[in-house]
């Protein structure tokens, strides 16, 4: 998970905690047909619990020895040589230290689940036993439990692999806090590989450990690029600080209000700045959108203030980069059938329904959903008996491993109803 206001991190638990407080339980039916899902649960789940010991070390492994975004070789070869112990068709490089794991199964539909990888700088004391090995980067966003949860997977559906509807892919994915990993290895042609129907992933957040929540659809919001480009004659500085200004004027919320959660549509201004550009001058800023519209919206009251600002001899050009991180938007279809197998496996109550975002969140997850329908869960991680709290970025984030085995558990299972009922909406 990314964030881009570091001067405000160490309070980013405040938004997030109070949009995680915003949330009622839902749920659906699950079709009745095909191989009986339960049946692979519990061969599936006895296998993960069977290596309970050996994932934990595997997340403590990771944990200690954390890599930031593309730099992730170590990590890529455990994932890889454990896949490849398991009979997974592997395929390594894919967009950077990418890693894809093929698990084919009968002839229904294929379902993919992504872990991301890659570390975080952090020059905090580490407060778990098994604490990081390398000076100045941590696992303080859980990614070494998302990549556990991944390998966990990984054993439990190779325990079933005769008996499987459809076939599974795992993608292990780099550089997610640089924002450029979920591109990477789409440009690498990862859907060529074999084309998913759907795509799953978490998050670990701050909610007790057998808890997890997610959207109907926008959940995490985009970032767009945005720079305007100001040449000709003139007095070009002082345009371009009206510029900047025109820039500014698009948000519709304040840098004190990224912080706590947001319902409806926002643009969110960071960083404008004015500055020369060859021998010409620019302005450009960072826009924190909350959905596709929104950014519309932006982008159409930056042009119609620019319009306003044109002159005989100076020339203004609007590169607007829309959605350069995409945020998370979830299929509200696929949403409503994994929240029913969720459900039924952790509870009516322990399954929540998101009503607003953070807007300094942000991930990258989102462009792969661009192409695959697909639905991110938030994963407890907290456990308030203890004194940890999972709040992702935040210098003393401890993440309670029992969410290891609730995630691999639950996910299972939606894996295994999809596989059954299909995926909604997919083209048959």
């Amino acid at each position: 998970m990314i964030s881009r206001i570091p001067s405000q991190r160490r309070d980013a638990g405040v938004g997030l905690l109070l949009v995680l407080a915003c949330v009622v339980p839902r749920g659906a039916n699950a079709q009745e047909s095909g191989t009986d899902p339960d049946v692979l649960l519990s061969t599936f789940s006895e296998r993960v619990e069977t290596l309970r010991a050996d994932l934990i070390e595997v997340r403590r492994d990771l944990h200690r020895h954390p890599e930031i975004s593309g730099q992730e070789e170590r990590t890529a070869g455990i994932v890889a040589g454990r896949l490849r112990e398991l009979g997974y068709d592997v395929t390594t490089g894919v967009g950077g230290h990418g890693v894809v794991g093929v698990l084919r199964g009968g002839s229904g539909p294929t379902v993919a689940f992504r872990a991301d990888m890659d570390a975080v700088r952090s020059a905090a004391p580490d407060p778990v036993d098994f604490a990081s090995e390398t000076p100045g980067v941590r696992h303080i966003c859980g990614h070494d439990i998302h990549t556990t949860i991944g390998l966990a997977l990984a054993e439990g559906f190779a325990a079933v692999r005769d008996d499987l509807g459809g076939s599974v892919m795992l993608i292990f994915q780099p550089a997610e806090e640089a924002a450029i990993g979920a591109r990477a290895m789409l440009e690498a042609g990862v859907f060529n590989l074999i084309r998913p129907d759907a795509v799953l992933a978490y998050h670990t957040a701050p909610l007790e450990v057998g808890q997890i929540a997610t959207a109907r659809e926008a959940m995490m919001p985009g970032r767009d690029g945005v720079r305007v480009t100001v040449t000709g004659t003139g007095d070009l500085e002082a345009i371009a600080a009206s510029v900047r200004t025109i820039l500014d004027d698009a948000a519709t919320i304040s840098p004190q209000q990224a912080l706590q959660p947001a319902t409806g549509d926002f643009v969110l201004v960071q960083g404008a700045r004015a500055f020369r550009d060859g021998s010409g001058w620019a302005a450009a800023a960072t826009f924190t959108t909350s959905t596709r519209e929104a950014s519309r919206q932006a982008r159409y009251a930056i042009e119609a203030g620019l319009a306003e600002l044109r002159r005989d001899g100076v020339e203004l050009t609007l590169d607007y980069d829309e959605r350069r991180i995409a945020g998370v938007t979830n299929s509200p279809e696929l949403v409503a059938a994994t929240n029913a197998t969720a459900m039924a496996v952790l509870g009516e109550t322990a399954v929540l329904d998101l009503t607003s975002m953070t807007p300094m969140f942000s991930e990258d997850f989102g462009s792969f959903q661009e192409d695959v329908p697909g639905v991110m869960y938030f994963l407890g991680v907290s456990n308030a008996e203890r004194g940890w709290v999972g709040m992702p970025h935040s210098p003393g984030y401890v993440a309670d491993e029992e969410a290891i085995f609730v995630g691999a558990r639950t996910m299972g299972a939606i894996f295994f109803d999809l596989l059954r009922d299909g995926v909604p909406g997919a083209t048959p």
